[in-house]
């Protein structure tokens, strides 16, 4: 997995679970023609985007914009 890829799956698993982070990271990848060890940072924004749609129906929106802001600092 690319370093874009492991950011978010740690960030992302406590919450949804390590499969589920995984699977939102590859789902992204694939819609922009790429796997998960291609995520670079510049495709954050439709990797951020992705995980807000997924987390808003199910995580408060301070938690969902916590997790957002730490992918960004761990990633740039």
């Amino acid at each position: 997995m690319s370093q874009v890829s492991v950011v978010v799956v740690e960030v992302l698993a406590p919450l949804v679970g390590a499969t589920v982070a995984d699977t939102c990271v590859r789902a992204t990848a694939i819609s922009l023609g790429k796997t998960s060890e291609d995520l670079a940072p510049e495709d954050l924004p439709t990797l951020t985007g992705s995980i807000e749609r997924l987390l808003r129906p199910i995580a408060p929106s301070a938690t969902v914009e916590a997790l957002l802001a730490e992918i960004r600092r761990r990633v740039e």
